[in-house]
């Protein structure tokens, strides 16, 4: 006759493997408010008391019906209390067999199972209802308490109750609902009916949303088992990164030393420092100088990569006159151009430009790359244009400063190729028998000095009419917030001349 608290959805131990392998229980089918409102309705349609309990005894639902005040009379006395918590535990958590008084009603009820009619020592009655779904037990109904029909007076067990006003018991009593066993058969039955619903509709809507838990979860696992394999291999790709560098560096260092000697000695040979050379000889000893200096840029050009890549090179920023820049990047490449019988045509602002704080070797190696690469690529004949914009507003990077233009009349570029040619080693054409040498690294070192400087290089190009890159620059560089802050260095004036 005591009730237990309400149990909340959900509670209770954890779930081991798969959902379709899980006993399931009424906390997981049944929705805690839902199913109590209905409960509540048929308590109030009925006016008899109705309590749903899973197979551990725990209350899920407990409409309290119309019994007056007679079980809470009882209540109020010690022997009372202990006799109606003895019944309670039996209503609750007893067997589902016709034991302790209980007896079997006829009939199954619609959940499975036998409908239990259990007496109370006042002479009231509760009905029993097993609930089994897809053959398990998973609880039950008590339906109760309500005086029988053929109740006339309070039970002699109850008359034993010490300190218990029999009169008053007498007519509290009588304020009990009174139903037949016929009657509350059928009220079970209803609920049975009301029960089998919201669990066949809880079960669906429960496994649904497990199953796509699960699936959820297991996606999960995959994706962390994925992103674990590709930590891993960043870090093998990242630490064969660094072994590259690193041998790059090595092996650029340690060649250019004996690459400078074999350098320096066929100078003194061409020089006629160690006796006369026949014109064979001095062509073979000028063949050997030329080679050796592509091979010491090209070595050069790697030992730059490696340390860009390993993060080693800084930029030391001065005021700079870039129109004197240009011009002597041009000198660089002004043989190479005369050989193929190129026409370089420079484009150049006004003198007494504003200078421009940049670092200088790394900003003529920009340029010359640059020109080195439209000479290379252009066929005799051909024409590069070299054009220096005047200092003003930069659409691309939204502050002031400048461009820088080098366009040649060459074989141009495919489209699929115009962002990749600025990767390291990448080669437009990587066939064995490529027409144009060169390692690849022009244009990556292009791109990671323009962008220490805080700009932009890009390329429009067709392929058999040419190539225009384009190298936006700020007059000084933007502050970062990586690094050390940048402080522009101090203006140079020259000295007033009398």
């Amino acid at each position: 006759m005591s009730a237990d608290k309400p149990c909340a959805a959900g509670a209770g131990p954890e779930h081991a493997g798969s959902v379709l392998q899980r006993r399931l229980s009424l906390v997981d089918l049944l929705d805690p408010l839902t199913f109590g409102d209905v409960v509540d309705s048929l308590g109030e349609l009925y006016r008899v008391g109705i309590r749903v309990l899973d197979e551990r005894g725990r209350t899920l639902a407990d409409a309290k019906g119309s019994n007056g005040d007679f079980c809470g009379f009882v209540n109020a006395c010690p022997q009372g209390r202990s006799r109606c918590a003895t019944l309670g535990a039996r209503l609750n958590e007893g067997p589902l067999v016709p034991t302790q008084g209980a007896q079997a009603l006829p009939g199954v009820s619609p959940l499975g199972g036998e409908l239990l009619a259990q007496p109370c020592f006042t002479g009231l009655r509760y009905v029993v209802m097993p609930v089994w779904w897809e053959g398990d037990a998973l609880g039950r109904v008590v339906l109760g308490p309500f005086a029988p029909e053929e109740l006339t007076d309070v039970s002699a067990s109850l008359g034993e109750v010490e300190g218990l006003d029999l009169a008053r018991a007498r007519e509290l009593v009588t304020h009990v609902p009174r139903l037949s066993e016929h009657k509350a058969t059928k009220m079970l039955a209803h609920v049975a009916q009301v029960l089998a619903a919201l669990l066949a509709a809880g079960q669906k809507s429960y496994l649904t949303g497990q199953l796509h838990l699960e699936a959820m979860l297991e996606t999960q696992r995959d994706l962390e088992a994925q992103n674990a394999q590709l930590s891993r291999l960043n870090q093998r790709l990242k630490e064969s990164d660094r072994i590259k560098s690193s041998f790059l560096g090595t092996v650029s260092h340690e060649l250019r030393t004996p690459l400078s000697s074999i350098i320096g000695y066929s100078e003194m040979l061409a020089e006629g420092l160690v006796g006369g050379l026949n014109p064979e000889q001095m062509q073979f000893v000028r063949t050997i100088m030329e080679k050796g200096n592509t091979l010491l840029k090209l070595i050069s050009s790697i030992l730059d990569m490696s340390q860009i890549e390993a993060g080693k090179v800084r930029l030391a920023f001065e005021w700079v006159d870039v129109r004197e820049l240009v011009e002597s990047a041009l000198t660089s490449v002004a043989p190479q151009a005369q050989r193929k019988g190129l026409t370089v045509k420079v484009q150049m602002p006004a003198v007494g430009q504003p200078r421009v704080v940049a670092d200088r070797e790394k900003l003529r190696q920009v340029v010359v790359n640059l020109l080195a690469n439209a000479v290379k690529f252009t066929p005799g004949g051909g024409r590069v244009d070299v054009r220096l914009s005047e200092q003003g507003p930069q659409v691309e990077l939204g502050v002031p400063g400048y461009r820088i233009e080098v366009e040649d009349t060459g074989v141009g570029i495919p489209v699929d190729q115009r962002e990749r040619i600025f990767q390291s080693f990448y080669q437009v054409d990587d066939s064995p028998t490529r027409e144009y040498g060169g390692a690849g690294l022009g244009l990556a070192i292009v791109k990671s000095y323009v962008e220490g400087h805080g700009g932009q290089v890009s390329v429009t190009s067709e392929v058999g009419q040419g190539s225009c890159f384009r190298v936006v620059l700020p007059k000084e560089p933007p502050l970062s917030g990586q690094g050390p802050a940048y402080i522009p260095p101090p203006i140079d004036t020259e000295p007033e001349r009398f």
